[in-house]
Formats: C-alpha cells, sequence, structure tokens
C-alpha cells in the first residue's frame, strides 16, 4: 500500500506528455464528459481555470499526464474496485 500512495506523489516530469480531454475521449471511445468525471480530483492532473462559482458553468481545462492516465487505466481493469459510469445515467444495474 505504500508503494500506492508514494507513486501518487511523485512529482509528474516536465517533459512527460500531457493529454486533453478530447484526446483521451477519443482514444478510450468515452464521452468527454466520462473523461472529466474521472480525471477531475485525481492526483496529478493539472487544472486550469475556475471551479464552481455558484450557479454558474464551471470554466476548468484538464491536462492528464500519460502516468495518470495508465494508472487510471489500470484501476478500470479491476471493475471490481471502480465504480461503474454505465450505472449512472439510467439510475439502475
Amino acid at each position: 500500500m505504500a508503494n500506492r500512495r508514494e507513486s501518487m506523489t511523485e512529482p509528474i516530469p516536465f517533459t512527460e506528455r500531457h493529454y486533453s480531454v478530447k484526446e483521451l475521449a477519443q482514444m478510450w471511445r468515452l464521452s468527454s464528459a466520462a473523461i472529466r468525471r474521472m480525471f477531475l480530483n485525481e492526483p496529478g492532473v493539472f487544472r486550469f481555470g475556475k471551479q464552481n462559482q455558484g450557479h454558474r458553468r464551471d470554466y476548468v481545462t484538464l491536462r492528464i499526464p500519460v502516468s495518470v492516465a495508465e494508472r487510471v487505466y489500470r484501476r478500470c481493469l479491476r471493475p471490481n474496485l471502480v465504480p461503474s459510469l454505465r450505472n449512472e445515467k439510467h439510475g439502475g444495474p
């Protein structure tokens, strides 16, 4: 467990490739909204802009390092550890 925590707090190299939400959505064949939900609070993701100002829309740009995308992808390969995005929209199994 200590290794997992250490790897989540390691600094991300400046030269590491960073994906936009749109790029990951295309690569993983998911909606941009699904990618945003998956990565919004993920450690290591860069956030630019203003978040939730009451009733106004959020204006936040995400840049997702390759290492973070790989970590989330590996986690999603173990579906019993990740809540299903499929059930959110329809409210059932």
